[in-house]
């Protein structure tokens, strides 16, 4: 369907075995998946079908976080402010919205995400992610 100034595109993607897995966790449960690597014990997150580290195939789904540790972010004017997230048990980050005020986002300050009240099986299950109170970076 074209509209004035636009195109409309409607469409659905698989998301295939893993990431299915890692929302329907999201959505489901509130639960962060990730998937462990093992032929090198990399756990990738979000959960995915192989190791970016190694190119292994035989991964095994397991929980991670919720709490992690902010490594960086930046500030998008108008977009909000954005964060990488290593989560607990994980190994990367996961690039996320950050819901707390700027004083409080340093690096090393620890965080915890904030769920959707109503959720719909998509990465905005999770709002944001928040600073743990009493957290010191």
């Amino acid at each position: 369907m074209i509209r004035e100034g636009g195109m409309s595109i409607p469409f659905r993607f698989a998301a295939g075995e893993a990431g299915s897995a890692f929302l329907a966790a999201l959505r489901d449960d509130r639960r962060i998946l990730g998937a462990r690597c093992r032929g090198c014990g990399r756990v990738v997150v979000p959960a995915r079908a192989f190791c970016g580290r190694c190119g292994g195939a035989d991964l095994a789904f397991e929980d991670v976080g919720p709490e992690g540790t902010l490594i960086a972010w930046t500030q998008r004017p108008g977009h909000g402010v954005f964060g990488l997230i290593r989560l607990d048990g994980g190994d990367g980050a996961l690039l996320h919205r950050l819901l707390s005020p700027l004083p409080a986002l340093v690096a090393g300050v620890r965080l915890r995400p904030r769920f959707a009240a109503e959720r719909r099986g998509d990465i905005r299950d999770i709002e944001g992610f928040e600073v743990v109170n009493g957290s010191d970076a």
